[in-house]
């Protein structure tokens, strides 16, 4: 297996596979972007094409090309291997990956389970009802049906187990754990039994899980005993989980990057009937709200949504914290109104110019937000003033683009007629509170900084690396590097040269213990020099460096000879004390020497 791993790896740019996900930008001999785990506004996210590894310095995500399609992809190590062979065209041994999760089977059960539920639908009879339902009362054609692969549980509590364990050869325990059965007692029933299913595709395509609506006659029989769910949805399991599922992405994606932006309504037959109106660059969100998943999942296709949401989104506080996290992930956010009609189905179905129109002259959100605040209330009373300002404060205060609320505190100031301080005065102090909690709760996590003489090292290093890593065999330059990380590298490049008149990253690499790897990856993703950076520009880094390491030292050692010049003081060692003087006469000279020389206003 190992041998196998290796030859796919060596075949695989790193480079190449993870700017298909985001934007890569050369820096120095690496490659740079902002960080797809984490939101951020500078690029810390580094690719080494030599070492095949990436790292970002802002949450410190690392690995190669396996563990970022893990990472971002949410594969298991397997789906990894086997994706990366088959863009190589390397076929795999049989046996040489474990699928650890049983994730392969468990994909294997839903699909059987979504073609068994849409022959209900379409072809038994106990589907009728379901499918009526569908074709006439919701108005969904059959090829579209077809399309979705929509489907219906027949109201029998074994019927699916009879299918997928008695007729398919499933265990029933792994049929559980696709959460398609659940255990009651002795028992395994069918989780969506009576209900009509639509499946759950991730963005490539594999069904993850169902999500089942009930009968409106079954919703209104049982609502008598106490009500029941409208939808209920697949539990978490290993290839299911609801924060990263967009409904119908699968299909869309190409639509929304041809469109170049995404519309985001809140349920699957929302989805469904603009697809079939001919809106296909849609999805669904499932809910009111993003979540931080969905958003920077949709981010990878378009930079623009277009809200359809059923809730009133002004006072929604789940749908607002979803549109700044949106933002967060880099969409620009827009909003339709739906003027009359309780969801984006009713409208499409009703009247599809009105929502194509809509479309088009979509809202920035946060006009919209605010527009519908106004309208609540009377903004020429004291009351009405009140209530606007207590409503649209907490709200102005979210947003993180300067300008923007700049704009709307104006905007907001002008429209209650006061002056444009008091409301950003009051922006600021909900702001304030908000840091001052965070600010607490970051005071108890303890924060891990290197000392100065730690980093100085590293650079030291990554600097010789990629200048001229023979320096690093000057006794003058070497006898400052004294930490541990450091001081092991540079012991490990002293060996590698001795036997090689050429340094190459990647071999030098692998020569490396275990774990000494990752603190060499991090020093040469930390070279980040342009081509066209002079070496005298790269010359002039490394000795300011080497001058702080030197102070650094010096520092030190008047420090120790101050503690010994005390000592013999106390005991009367006046030879001894005589000498330590002259030293530290003469280390004090060098040190103002040092701290006086000019480096061309270089800081570090």
């Amino acid at each position: 297996m190992a041998d196998q791993v290796d030859e796919i790896k060596q075949k695989i740019d790193i480079v190449g596979i993870i700017s298909e996900y985001v934007d890569l930008k050369r820096a120095g001999r690496n490659y740079k972007a902002l960080c797809p785990f984490h939101s951020e506004k500078s690029p810390s996210f580094m690719v080494s094409s030599e070492l095949q590894i990436y790292k970002c310095f802002g949450c410190g995500e690392s690995g190669d090309v396996y563990s970022f399609l893990q990472k971002y992809e949410g594969m298991e190590f397997y789906e990894a291997l086997q994706h990366l062979a088959n863009r190589t065209g390397i076929k795999l041994d049989p046996g040489t990956f474990k699928d650890s999760e049983g994730k392969k089977t468990l994909f294997e059960i839903n699909k059987l389970a979504q073609r068994f539920y849409q022959y209900v639908l379409l072809t038994h009879p106990a589907g009728k009802v379901a499918l009526n339902y569908l074709v006439k009362n919701r108005g969904i054609k059959t090829s579209i049906i077809k399309e979705f692969n929509l489907g219906y549980s027949p109201d029998s509590p074994n019927a699916i187990t009879k299918f997928i364990v008695e007729k398919k050869g499933f265990r029933k325990n792994d049929v559980v754990k696709a959460g398609i059965l659940y255990q009651k007692g002795n028992y395994s029933l069918d989780r969506f039994r009576g209900r009509i299913i639509f499946p759950l595709y991730d963005h490539r395509g594999n069904i993850v899980g169902f999500s089942g609506r009930i009968l409106p006659e079954l919703e209104r029989a049982l609502s008598r005993k106490g009500g029941i769910a409208k939808y209920i949805n697949t539990p978490e399991t290993p290839i299911y989980h609801k924060a990263n599922v967009l409904y119908a992405l699968d299909i869309s994606k190409p639509h929304i990057k041809k469109k170049g932006f995404a519309i985001v309504v809140e349920g699957e037959l929302d989805a469904i009937s603009s697809w079939q109106a001919g809106f296909k660059n849609i999805v669904a969100i499932k809910g009111s709200s993003f979540t931080v998943e969905q958003a920077r999942l949709l981010s990878r296709f378009c930079r623009r949504v277009v809200l359809a949401l059923d809730a009133d989104v002004a006072g929604d506080a789940a749908a607002r914290r979803g549109i700044n996290i949106a933002e967060d992930a880099g969409l620009e956010v827009s909003i339709i109104h739906l003027e009359g009609y309780k969801d984006p189905d009713e409208l499409v179905q009703k009247n599809p110019e009105k929502f194509a129109a809509s479309i088009k002259n979509a809202k920035d959100v946060w006009d919209f937000i605010v527009a519908s605040i106004f309208s609540k209330y009377d903004a020429s009373s004291s009351v009405g003033k009140a209530k606007i300002s207590r409503e649209l404060v907490p709200i102005l205060a979210t947003i993180g683009d300067e300008i923007v609320k700049a704009h709307f505190t104006q905007f907001v100031a002008k429209g209650l007629g006061v002056p444009t301080e008091a409301v950003a005065d009051e922006i600021d102090k909900t702001k304030q509170k908000r840091e001052g909690a965070k600010n607490k709760i970051e005071e108890l996590i303890p924060q891990k900084v290197k000392p100065r003489k730690v980093l100085l090292e590293e650079r030291l290093l990554t600097i010789a690396f990629s200048m001229n890593p023979k320096i690093l065999l000057n006794k003058k330059i070497t006898k400052f590097i004294e930490t541990p990380l450091t001081k092991r590298i540079l012991q490990k490049y002293q060996e590698y040269s001795s036997t090689r008149s050429k340094f190459d990253p990647s071999t030098f690499a692998e020569t490396l213990p275990k774990e000494l790897v990752e603190g060499f990856a991090e020093l040469i993703l930390n070279d980040t020099y342009k081509a066209e950076d002079s070496q005298a520009k790269v010359q002039k880094e490394f000795e300011v460096i080497l001058r702080e390491l030197e102070v650094l030292d010096i520092k030190n050692k008047l420090d120790e000879l101050e503690e010994s010049m005390k000592d013999y003081d106390s005991v009367k060692m006046k030879k001894k004390l005589k000498g330590a003087e002259a030293r530290f006469s003469k280390l004090t000279q060098r040190l103002t020497k040092l701290e006086e020389k000019d480096f061309g206003g270089i800081i570090l």
